[in-house]
């Protein structure tokens, strides 16, 4: 059985926090954010500790355009602060500039493995084939299957 965690929201006790979001009209992730956070200090638990949270806005610079916050700027940009931050974060966007995001590399995507071999030149897919040969995918697997075309191999 799954132990009920009460809490207390502006000096009333709740039995679990699922009562407590219900109460409140809110989604239970939500409740368990304030509860976690120090902008709400009237939202306390003895399950949670509390994580220190910035309340001042953070100020970013788009396009040489200064904004007061990532919010204001999202709003301006039309784009959701997710995206904005993911932007002031990424190398793939040097005029998306903050001073407390900084900038890190995208993860390295694996190489796709080559698993064909035409005329000596390695392929992924029999579609690739198919385009450069200007033929279908179908007749490329038919050429790999067949002894007559020993340039069509498999690795």
């Amino acid at each position: 059985m799954v132990e009920k965690k009460s809490c207390i929201i502006e000096g009333i006790v709740y039995e679990s926090e699922t009562a407590a979001a219900k109460a409140l009209k809110i989604r239970f992730h939500t409740l368990r954010g304030r509860l976690c956070s120090s902008n709400f200090p009237e939202y306390v638990s003895e399950h949670h500790t509390k994580e220190k949270r910035r309340r001042l806005p953070i100020p970013c610079s788009v396009a040489g355009v200064e904004y007061r916050s990532i919010g204001h700027a999202a709003r301006n940009l039309k784009i959701s602060d997710a995206s904005l931050r993911t932007r002031l974060a990424s190398l793939d966007y040097p005029d998306h500039v903050c001073a407390d995001i900084p900038k890190k590399p995208k993860p390295k995507k694996p190489d796709k493995p080559m698993r064909y071999r035409v005329r000596g030149k390695l392929y992924g897919t029999l579609q690739e084939i198919g385009n450069e040969e200007g033929i279908t995918r179908e007749r490329v697997r038919q050429k790999m299957n067949s002894p007559k075309h020993s340039d069509y191999e498999r690795l």
